[in-house]
């Protein structure tokens, strides 16, 4: 129905297309096209070939067996920048001025390390994955439809 340049909330631009009520309304596959409500139609945001190229060789590259391996440090990592900041407080300082501020981050990355010592001593187990609370209000098969999913 329409084509339109438009600007991304970043400044990127991309193309929306906008399909017709009349051609999504009465389509017996709309369900798997789009999630828009019933009386709207699809939408298209369709990005500029170089940027399109671009996030297709990242998708690529992380598919790949370098990629995974990066991906699986990096997850390492978030979890270990998640664990400072829920359980030791890494997201304020106490202190005032670099050097006691960064006296203070030492002394927490040594409590981690000191916490996932005792817990492998231990053989305490790691923690699941939290469940929003969104996540739960879903019903049992459709978390189960999308675990096989994937």
């Amino acid at each position: 129905m329409s084509w339109a340049e438009r600007l991304g909330p970043a400044g990127h631009p991309f193309v929306q297309v906008r399909f017709s009520t009349q051609d999504c309304g009465t389509c017996a596959q709309r369900a798997l096209c789009t999630h828009a409500k019933p009386p709207q139609a699809r939408t298209l945001k369709l990005h500029p070939r170089p940027q399109y190229e671009a996030m297709h060789a990242a998708q690529a590259w992380y598919a790949g067996d370098e990629g995974q391996r990066q991906y699986g440090r990096r997850a390492g990592i978030e979890g270990t920048l998640s664990q400072g900041g829920r359980a030791f407080g890494l997201r304020r300082t106490r202190y005032r001025g670099l050097p006691k501020t960064h006296l203070q981050h030492v002394a927490t990355a040594a409590a981690i390390n000191i916490d996932r010592i005792v817990a492998w001593v231990d053989q305490r187990p790691w923690a699941q994955t939290r469940t929003s609370r969104f996540a739960a209000l879903a019903p049992a098969y459709v978390l189960h439809a999308s675990e096989a999913a994937a």
